[in-house]
C-alpha cells in the first residue's frame, strides 16, 4: 500500500527526532534545521554545555527538546536516548547517527587505541543508534534513520584510513538496514558530506600547524565549485531525505561534496 502524501511532503510537521553529535557543526545545523521544518528534536553529545544553545534554538523556534550528555559508544546510554524521547513524546520518528570524531595520521603510526576509539565512535556509535531506534520504529511499523558519513568512506583517505574504514561500513550498514527493514515500514538512508567547515573538521586540521593551514586550502581547489562547504548545505538535505517527499529512497547514500573538480579532467 503506498503511504498517502502530506500537504507538504517537505514537512516535519508532527514529527520526532533524536539528533546525535547535536551540539555543534553538522548536527546542531540539522537539529535547527529540523525544528524549523516543525519537527521537535532531541539532542544528545558528550558534553551537555554545547546541548544548551542549541536546545535554546529549538524552543525559540517553538518546537519541544530535551538534552542529554550520550557517549554513543555505551550502548545503555544510546537505549535510555531513545526511550527517553519515546516516553516524553510517544513515539520517535526520525533518528539522524551524526556523531562521529577522528585524527590526522599516517596509517603506519595509528596506535590500535587510535583506530578503536574512531570505529568505536564512528560506526559503534552508529550500529548503536540504529539498533534501539529501529527497535522502536519496528514497533510502530514506520520511522526515518539518516546515518552521517563521509566522502572518506567513499573515496578513502590517506590521512584517516581509520575514519575512513568506519564510514564505510557505516555506508554499507544503512543499505544491510535498508533491506532488513525496509518492508517493515522504516527508511534508512545515508549522508556523506565532502569538506564542511565545522569546529572538528578545521581543528583536526589546525592541529597540523603550517601544513593543516595548506591542507585547507589544498582541498578547497580540489573541489568542483572551489570552496569548502556549510554546515547546512548538510543539513537542508537531511531535512529532505527525513521528510515525506523521498518516501522511494532507501538505502541510499547522498554524496555532498562540492562536485568534482575540472582539474581531474586535465592531461
Amino acid at each position: 500500500m503506498v503511504p498517502a502524501m502530506a500537504k507538504n511532503p517537505f514537512s516535519l510537521e508532527g514529527k520526532t527526532a533524536i539528533v546525535t553529535g547535536g551540539g555543534t557543526g553538522i548536527g546542531k545545523s540539522i537539529a535547527i534545521e529540523f525544528a524549523r521544518a516543525g519537527a521537535d528534536v532531541a539532542l544528545c553529545s558528550r558534553k551537555l554545555e554545547h546541548l544548551e544553545p542549541v536546545a535554546k534554538a529549538v524552543r525559540d523556534l517553538g518546537r519541544r527538546t530535551f538534552a542529554v550528555a550520550v557517549d554513543v559508544r555505551q550502548e545503555d546510554q544510546v537505549r535510555g536516548m531513545v526511550e527517553r524521547a519515546v516516553s516524553e513524546w510517544g513515539r520517535l520518528d526520525i533518528m539522524v547517527n551524526n556523531a562521529g570524531a577522528s585524527f590526522r595520521s599516517k596509517p603506519e603510526d595509528i596506535s590500535v587505541n587510535g583506530w578503536n576509539a574512531v570505529i568505536q565512535i564512528n560506526l559503534n556509535g552508529v550500529f548503536l543508534g540504529c539498533k534501539w531506534a529501529g527497535k522502536h520504529m519496528l514497533d510502530r511499523g514506520q520511522g526515518t534513520i539518516i546515518n552521517i558519513a563521509s566522502v572518506a568512506g567513499v573515496y578513502g583517505s590517506t590521512m584517516m584510513s581509520h575514519y575512513g574504514a568506519a564510514k564505510s561500513a557505516v555506508i554499507t550498514l544503512t543499505r544491510e538496514l535498508a533491506m532488513a527493514w525496509g518492508r517493515k515500514g522504516i527508511r534508512v538512508n545515508c549522508i556523506a558530506p565532502g569538506p564542511i567547515v565545522t569546529e572538528g573538521y578545521v581543528d583536526v586540521l589546525k592541529k597540523g600547524g603550517p601544513d593543516g593551514d595548506k591542507a585547507y586550502q589544498a582541498v578547497a581547489e580540489r573541489v568542483g565549485i572551489g570552496r569548502w562547504g556549510r554546515v547546512e548545505e548538510i543539513a537542508y538535505p537531511a531535512v529532505f531525505l527525513a521528510s515525506d517527499a523521498a518516501a522511494f529512497i532507501q538505502g541510499e547514500t547522498l554524496i555532498i561534496d562540492g562536485g568534482p573538480s575540472s582539474r581531474e579532467g586535465e592531461g
